[in-house]
């Protein structure tokens, strides 16, 4: 009968073995640290086995104390595995509650057969002790169910009450026992047992494999919903990112129609200045061909050796590049806005709008300062529209004295380089700009003149923007405003 017993159990070993090796191998390439802690805690635990099998063919040392630790070891390394599921819930006081439980059960377990000699009881704290602690499975089956109805849960908690009761009926068995003389007797509570090790065993290995696919493959749905997400919001943003294309070729439109509405817009008070400053180079023009003519046909003229002639087509010749001068300025200042880069000199782009601004800053009797960098400040830009932006702050400069204005009516012009910089500050000590559209002098259709449409400064700000320049001002009440624009020196990057 002993034999019988012990191999019952050996077959116990061998379920114990059997199941977390083929678990171990089923679940080898997730690499998962859960896995490897389960099925080396069942293995610990089958090693336990063979060694309550082997009384009298192991030494008592191996067979109590040994044998024992290798089952708390066990249990221990299979009741954290389970709980892992329950993370991220903390299970810190949990584990701590497990290692003093353990401690003090093999405490007790050594005192009574050390001390005591007491084997009986020994077997039925042995047997009470699993039973209480296996109730474990059972509650973390039903915690895991209450999370996430699933039948790897419902498996957990048949395999933890039907190890709990099991071993509960054996400590109860061998409690109204009285004595034990032989642990390998047959007897009904030790076949309970032995069944419900078979059962509970199998049940629990099938719950934990269960339970760990189940999760694996909501992960991997979670993934896949996750991958379906990431595709939705990159076809949400490529048509954003289309969406924004044609905006911002919708807003370059703008701005050019703009530019163009603009230079219409400045025309007309060109017109004037310029018609009067177009005359003077065009009359002089006139004279010296008259006089030129006068010579000619004095025929006791000696033209070779008369000055006048000389004289007269000098003045000609420069009367003659002034007009062309302030012609071709205009004709690229009012072109059709189309965006033309190239590389200029800024200082001489500054120079050329000053000259068309001259006739303006003479009729109202504005002095002109100018001040500009001796070195070439070359750029790359839309020269035309950098005319735009120059014209626009001298037209606001000159506008910034009213008809009651009393003092030197002064506007300062001014290039440096500044950090791989070329700095333009446009300067007036008219009335300033008033504090209640301080803060929106850029804005589109903002403007405290009474002839103004609110476009210049909007566009200016928009076209250095556009050249990756920066634009802003100081102003102060009856003291004036200094407008200060950087640009990058001999930028290559593309514009709007």
């Amino acid at each position: 009968m002993h034999l019988d017993t012990q191999t019952t159990i050996f077959m116990i070993c061998f379920v114990y073995l059997i199941l977390h090796g083929a678990i171990w191998l089923a679940l080898q390439e997730y690499r998962s640290y859960q896995v490897k802690l389960w099925c080396a805690a069942g293995m610990f635990s089958g090693m336990a086995v063979v060694l309550l099998a082997m009384r009298g063919q192991v030494s008592d040392f191996l067979f109590f104390y040994v044998a024992q630790l290798l089952m708390l070891i066990g249990n221990w390394g299979r009741m954290v595995a389970l709980r892992m599921y329950l993370l991220p819930e903390p299970q810190h006081s949990v584990y701590r509650a497990y290692n003093l439980i353990n401690v003090g059960y093999f405490i007790v377990f050594v005192y009574l057969i050390y001390f005591q000699q007491a084997e009986w009881e020994a077997l039925i704290l042995f047997n009470a002790f699993y039973a209480v602690l296996c109730f474990d499975y059972f509650r973390i089956g039903l915690k895991l169910h209450r999370l996430r109805e699933s039948l790897g849960a419902k498996l957990l908690m048949g395999g933890g009450l039907i190890l709990s009761s099991t071993l509960a009926i054996r400590a109860f068995g061998v409690t109204l026992a009285g004595t034990i003389d032989d642990i390998y007797e047959p007897s009904w509570h030790q076949a309970l047992m032995v069944v419900g090790q078979f059962m509970a065993i199998t049940l629990c290995n099938i719950a934990f494999l269960r339970i760990f696919l189940e999760i694996a493959e909501q992960k991997k749905m979670a993934v896949a919903n996750e991958l379906t997400l990431t595709n939705e919001r990159a076809d949400v943003m490529h048509r954003n990112s289309v969406n924004l294309k044609k905006l911002l070729e919708e807003r370059e439109e703008i701005i050019r129609q703009l530019t163009v509405f603009n230079k219409t817009a400045g025309m007309g008070a060109l017109v004037a200045s310029l018609a009067h400053e177009l005359t003077q180079p065009l009359a002089v023009i006139q004279i010296n061909t008259d006089m030129i003519g006068l010579v000619l046909n004095d025929h006791d003229a000696k033209l070779n050796q008369d000055t006048n002639i000389d004289k007269a087509l000098t003045g000609l010749r420069k009367a003659n590049q002034r007009a062309v001068t302030i012609i071709s300025t205009l004709r690229n200042m009012f072109g059709n806005g189309r965006k033309s880069i190239s590389i200029f000199d800024f200082n001489s782009l500054v120079q050329d709008v000053l000259l068309l601004c001259q006739p303006t800053l003479q009729r109202h009797s504005i002095d002109l300062q100018v001040n500009l960098d001796p070195q070439t400040l070359r750029m790359t830009g839309d020269k035309s529209q950098m005319q735009q932006v120059i014209l626009n702050l001298m037209t606001n400069a000159s506008e910034a004295f009213p008809a009651s204005f009393q003092g030197v009516k002064r506007i300062s012009v001014q290039t440096q380089m500044v950090n791989s910089h070329i700095v333009l500050t446009v300067a007036d000590n008219g009335m300033g700009i008033d504090p209640e559209i301080e803060t929106m002098v850029f804005e589109l259709l903002r403007t405290n003149k009474d002839t103004g449409m609110g476009i210049g400064l909007w566009l200016s700000k928009a076209i250095v923007e556009s050249h990756q320049g920066k634009i802003n001002f100081t102003t102060a009440l009856t003291r004036g405003t200094t407008f200060r624009v950087e640009l990058p020196n001999n930028s290559e990057k593309n514009f709007f």
